[in-house]
């Protein structure tokens, strides 16, 4: 198993960089079809959004008000309610959707100047 995997890397054809492209594509898309179809659920027959609410004027905070996504303040778009407990879910997926990319493509670099070094 160890030579394929040698050989595999070794061979002038692999770039591992694009594979780290390819996270980085699939990421965003996974992500806006998932945050598009929440929205779509939770926006439906919205009553207006109280001032109060909203804490340093960006972040909403309101414990009464059980959605997820609320319309934002100034501009176009939605925001998360963060008093809702699924929200840190959302920014956790979030967080690790951008992170992956990074992550996957470090690890695969870091395996494959060490398969090389070790020659």
């Amino acid at each position: 198993m160890a030579q394929l995997s040698s050989i595999i890397v070794s061979s002038p054809d692999f770039n591992p960089i694009p594979i780290g492209f390819v996270w980085v594509f699939v990421g965003v898309i996974a992500l806006i079809g998932l945050l598009s179809y929440f929205i779509h659920l939770t926006a439906r027959g919205r009553k207006p959004v109280p001032e109060g609410a909203w804490k340093g004027g960006v972040f909403y905070f309101n414990r009464e008000d059980p959605s997820l996504f609320v319309p934002k303040r100034f501009g176009i778009g939605y925001t998360i309610n963060f008093a809702n407990r699924w929200s840190w879910l959302v920014v956790a997926v979030l967080v690790v959707l951008i992170l992956t990319p990074f992550i996957f493509t470090a690890v695969t670099v870091t395996s494959i100047r060490h398969t090389l070094n070790s020659r």
